[in-house]
Parts: C-alpha cells; structure tokens; sequence
C-alpha cells in the first residue's frame, strides 16, 4: 500500500521542470528524407567491427584425425574385410560397396575391421575427447553409426 511510504508529491511548473518525461511530451512529427546511398564491402564491416587491413597474412588450421587413415590401412591387412571385398565384387550387395582407392563402405559409412585395438580407439575417441559430449551409450552409438559400421557394432 501507499500509505506504507514517507511520500511527498513537488509540482514543478512547466519552465522549472528541467527533466522531461513521456508525459510532459507534445506529439510533433519530425519529417525526415532519406536517400540510400551506396554502402561500400569495406563500410559494412567496419559497422560490423572488423578493420581492414593493407597487410597480413591469412592462416587456416585444420585438424583432422588419422584415426579413418588407420581404418583404410588395417581393411588392407584384415581378412575378414579382404572376404567381404571379394563377397561384394562377385555378387554386389546393395548395402556393401567398394571404392575406387579399394576401400569398402557399408551404405556411407566406414567399414571397421574387426581389430579390437581399432575398435577401442574409436570408442575412447568418441567417449573420452574434449571436443565430444557423452550423454549414454545410445547418444554415442548414434553418434558413431553416422560414420562407421563394423559387425555387432550394438550388441
């Protein structure tokens, strides 16, 4: 309530009050033309924050991991996938093909040999790396099914 309150209300006449409100406001239009005029690449990002510059030098980082070249070369070693390429050049399966550096996908998804080693690098890779979130083994299966397939992949 109100009456709660030490409260004294100041009536300040019109030249006296300095600070104006919305209240004390006339409505007026103020008629403003506008021209468009052509805004450069260079304006536009220096409104955005970014100079430009006369020198420099531009760099690109990339990392990648060499855990899909370990793949390709154990399939080369691997029995099992050796089988299978010769299972797929004889009769093709629809979901099993082979490309032309002779590496075998299962629809468009890495073929992992059966290499435990591998296998739980993968695992690690996908459980344990700072740039992946663990959120259960359903999340990360969903995750790994995306790129490779390997016999019992989800048991």
């Amino acid at each position: 309530m109100i009456k709660d309150y030490d409260l004294e209300v100041h009536y300040h006449p019109g030249k006296a009050n300095v600070v104006a409100d919305a209240l004390s406001r006339k409505a007026h239009c103020n008629c403003l033309a506008v021209t468009p005029r052509d805004i450069t690449l260079c304006q536009e990002l220096e409104n955005l924050g970014i100079e430009m510059t006369s020198k420099g030098s531009l760099a690109n980082l990339k990392i990648d991991s060499n855990l899909e070249t370990q793949i390709i070369a154990a399939q080369k070693e691997d029995k099992g996938i050796k089988y299978l390429k010769e299972k797929t050049t004889n009769r093709a399966p629809a979901d099993f093909k082979v490309d032309d550096a002779g590496v075998i996908w299962f629809k468009d998804r890495l073929v992992v040999p059966k290499v435990p080693e591998l296998r739980q690098q993968i695992l690690d890779e996908a459980h344990t790396t700072r740039y992946s979130i663990h959120l259960g083994s359903n999340k990360m299966y969903q995750d790994l099914k995306q790129r490779f397939w390997w016999t019992k992949m989800k048991i």
